[in-house]
């Protein structure tokens, strides 16, 4: 009986404790990461609806219109400084350029305008070990150089002065970050970028860049920086065509993902580089339509926000160039196949020691988004714990896993027991397929975490034109709703499917789940391939098959099941442009979510063509007799290049013979290099390029 009373007390004391400490930790409210909308226009980035990049062009002398009075400078510059002042999200984005009117715009500064800037400066947190509670990404690929860059320069200009969130000094602060943009580098040289080929978040990382570029007295950092910068841009070269640039990618929006003209955010840093001489040449081709011209018009006429201003300027004032290699493969009508790869698997990280306290670990773990994954989970929450890291917004529900009655729970077990939504949040290796021609390119991540869940991660995809792209998902959520959200409808993956690619032909295949995993709120029994048959010259869906031309590109989708359009739901389709408003009369009105519902698997065949290399008409013959075949998650297809065979559970073979789906580096016609290989070598038939991180070297010939 004492035995019975002793262990029904120890249960009432872990109780009581359990609610004491829940209560406790229930009270730590996470800080908001956005202002409230009441108070938009107070941290905003208009004044009088004049932007910001605007002040900095009318400031430098760029521009004379639109003209700014002293006081609407101040009141500008006034809101980025308030916005950074109270920490929130993406507070590192409006650093960049405050900076750079700081250093750029010095003499038509007055000086509270300068003490503003400065002291700014001087106030804020720069890293998640800094003292000071707010819910600011520190963590991802774009936000680690983001923050560390604005601390370096802040620390270069102030070096003596004190930084009162922490006390140290300016160049402390100089010192410590720069270690951290050498760390930075260093991972992208080695590993490629993480967030790879995405055509949101380079935008991000692109603008840090050229203000270390711009602004550091670290010379050999600064031909180290213009090195990694180079590899940015040869992965967009190898992976766009006709200066669109929609590719397979770890990170990516609805609107980045449905067309160029909608998504791609930095346009104007391709314009800059090479998006005029590959204007010339689509405007000389004969047959090009009036509402052809308009859009790329259109696309060369876009002016470049306040992150990539940072960017084409440094490219204007002479500060980086693109080496000619790198121009000569955006531009060239050459068909190539390029595979590579980019970014690092939990794996990975386990194998190349890269999970641990010291900030070149936890720089790679979390800036590939990697928390929860059975190889990084425990020190995911020991930093969280020892930082107190609670407070923000994107990491407060860790806290639970601390209460005293879940210490002895093994954690790393439990996340490689179970496969919960969370693990997809990480970014992963990519191993990305890439075939392009002079009219189209078509991409695939390459059997990406087959079956796990997504976050952002856009698994393939056609580059067809201007305002056109194909793809295709399996929703997070419940199918009827989360349009806009990350994953949701169109967002990321509910399960990652399956995905290969041989040169013009993909191969996908879904797994419908039939149980919630942990962290799941639904789960549906559709997938669904995005096709606005309006923007499409020619359009033909038959049960489960489609064939359509847009100009001189042709597209066959094949499905094991019926195919049908969704009613139009002019909800999904803002979900598509995040956020955007649809024109008035909408061009995805007609049908642009076209859906294949119920069953275990969905199978999903494309394959391009296009004009240069026969008619519409043969190649709709020619595909109709083709072999195809889909069963219990196999599929069989037989095409002019080969002959495909793909299976869910990991086969791929190419008439017969396996094929590597895990990539070296690069493997191209104009580039081969493995991961972590000393230097990169590129050469086309005109230029060549080879880049030495270690010494710092960019040879061009």
């Amino acid at each position: 009986m004492t035995v019975l009373y002793v262990l029904l007390a120890v249960i009432v004391f872990l109780v009581l404790l359990t609610a004491a400490e829940l209560l406790r930790l229930l009270k730590i409210k996470p800080l908001p990461d956005l202002p409230h909308k009441a108070d938009a226009e107070k941290f905003s980035l208009n004044v009088n609806g004049k932007s910001f990049e605007e002040l900095y062009l009318f400031l430098c002398g760029k521009q004379t219109e639109p003209s700014f009075s002293e006081e609407e400078t101040y009141s500008l510059l006034l809101k980025q400084a308030e916005y950074m002042n109270c920490r929130f999200d993406c507070a590192d984005f409006r650093a960049q350029l405050l900076f750079k009117i700081y250093k750029d715009c010095h003499n038509e500064l007055n000086p509270e305008c300068k003490a503003l800037i400065k002291n700014t400066f001087l106030n804020f947190k720069y890293s998640m070990d800094e003292p000071g509670d707010d819910s600011m990404c520190y963590w991802s690929e774009n936000h680690q150089l983001l923050f560390a860059v604005s601390e370096y320069l802040a620390g270069q200009e102030w070096q003596n002065e004190v930084f009162t969130n922490d006390g140290k000094s300016g160049e402390e602060h100089r010192k410590k970050a720069l270690s951290k943009i050498r760390i930075w580098m260093q991972q992208r040289f080695d590993y490629g970028f993480s967030e790879y080929l995405s055509n949101n978040y380079l935008a991000e990382d692109i603008a840090p860049m050229a203000n270390f570029i711009a602004y550091s007295k670290a010379e050999k950092a600064i031909e180290q920086m213009k090195i990694v910068m180079d590899i940015l841009w040869l992965d967009v070269a190898l992976n766009s065509v006709n200066n669109r640039f929609v590719a397979a990618s770890s990170r990516m929006y609805g609107n980045n993902k449905a067309a160029n003209c909608t998504g791609n955010s930095i346009q104007c840093a391709m314009n800059i580089l090479w998006g005029r001489e590959a204007a010339e040449k689509l405007l000389a081709a004969p047959g090009i339509s009036e509402r052809e011209k308009r859009l790329i018009g259109a696309s060369l006429a876009k002016k470049p926000n306040y992150i990539v201003l940072c960017f084409t300027d440094i490219v204007e004032k002479g500060f980086y160039t693109l080496p000619n290699a790198v121009k000569d493969i955006a531009l060239t009508d050459e068909t190539f196949v390029s595979k590579m790869s980019c970014g690092l698997s939990p794996d990975d990280m386990v194998s190349e020691n890269l999970v641990g306290q010291i900030d070149f670990q936890i720089m790679a773990q979390t800036g590939a988004e990697t928390f929860t994954n059975p190889q990084v989970i425990k020190n995911t929450l020991e930093y969280l714990k020892k930082n107190g890291l609670y407070t923000n917004k994107f990491l407060s529900y860790f806290k639970f896993l601390n209460l005293t009655v879940l210490k002895c729970v093994n954690w790393e077990k439990f996340a490689r027991k179970h496969s919960i939504m969370p693990h997809g949040i990480a970014l992963g290796r990519g191993n990305v397929y890439t075939y392009r021609n002079a009219r189209y390119s078509m991409s695939t991540d390459v059997c990406k975490d087959v079956g796990a869940c997504g976050a952002q991660d856009h698994v393939w995809t056609a580059n067809i034109a201007e305002e056109l792209t194909l793809f295709t998902t399996h929703p997070a959520g419940s199918g009827n709703g989360k349009y806009g959200a990350s994953p949701g409808y169109w967002v990321g993956n509910g399960r990652r499917p399956m995905s290969v690619q041989h040169e013009n032909v993909n191969v996908t295949i879904y797994k419908l789940p039939h149980k919630k995993r942990l962290g799941e709120g639904a789960i549906c029994d559709i997938t669904h391939a995005y096709m606005p048959r309006d923007l499409y010259d020619e359009f033909e869906l038959d049960g489960n098959t489609v064939f359509a031309r847009k100009k001189g590109v042709f597209v066959a989708l094949i499905s094991d099941g019926k195919l049908e359009y969704k009613p139009y739901n002019p909800d999904s389709a803002k979900g598509l442009l995040k956020g955007r408003a649809l024109p008035e009369k909408s061009s995805l009105e007609n049908g642009f979510d076209l859906c294949r519902t119920g069953g275990e698997y969905h199978c999903y065949v494309t394959e391009l063509s296009d004009c240069d290399t026969e008619s519409f008409a043969r190649f709709k013959e020619r595909v109709k007799q083709n072999s195809f075949t889909a069963s219990g998650g196999c599929v069989s297809y037989k095409t002019a290049c080969a002959e495909l065979f793909v299976s869910y559970n990991g086969g791929f073979t190419v008439d017969g013979k396996a094929e590597k789906t895990v990539f070296d580096r690069y493997d191209s016609i104009f580039c081969k290099a493995r991961r972590k290989d000393k230097a990169v070598k590129i050469k086309t038939p005109e230029h060549s390029l080879e880049l030495d991180f270690d010494k710092a070297v960019r040879k061009n010939g």
